[in-house]
């Protein structure tokens, strides 16, 4: 991707991100990220190809509610082929469907998925939450810090 277009995402989503400090866009390679995924032993589907040709390699940075400092959210082919394969089965246990990994959030480096439907969820040591229906939907409620909280 050359820097103009990244540079027009990062527009683009800035002016979708309302209350980020800051979106960066950095390159991104489908056909790559299909072996990745692959290699890593995770499938590749039409969805999660989709969400990489819109969102790969993407970081958004914003005040933390509870502490004030800059975190953020990265979705990042690098970060999701370092899944740990039995936390993303378990993780699809809990939210009743199939999940892939595609990236990390905030300061504890949770690991989001994208679930079989279009939801996001945030899944770590203590569980699985859903954050929100679609990429832009989650990371908006995470800025604002209005989503439902609970695990299961």
């Amino acid at each position: 991707m050359s820097d103009e277009r990244s540079r027009a995402r990062e527009e683009s989503l800035g002016r979708a991100f309302a209350g980020a400090s800051r979106v960066e866009c950095g390159p991104m390679d489908i056909e790559g990220a299909c072996l990745v995924y692959q290699e890593a032993g995770f499938d590749v589907t039409d969805e999660l190809v989709a969400f990489l040709g819109k969102y790969g390699e993407t970081t958004v940075f914003w005040p933390s509610h509870v502490t004030g400092n800059e975190t953020s959210l990265t979705i990042s082919v690098e970060e999701a082929a370092e899944a740990f394969a039995p936390n993303v089965r378990y993780f699809e246990k809990r939210l009743g469907m199939s999940a892939l990994p595609v990236g990390i959030a905030l300061s504890t480096e949770e690991m989001v998925l994208l679930a079989e439907n279009g939801d996001i969820a945030l899944g770590g040591d203590a569980g699985v939450q859903r954050v929100a229906h679609g990429f832009e939907e989650a990371v908006r409620a995470l800025i604002s810090g209005d989503w439902d909280m609970r695990f299961f």
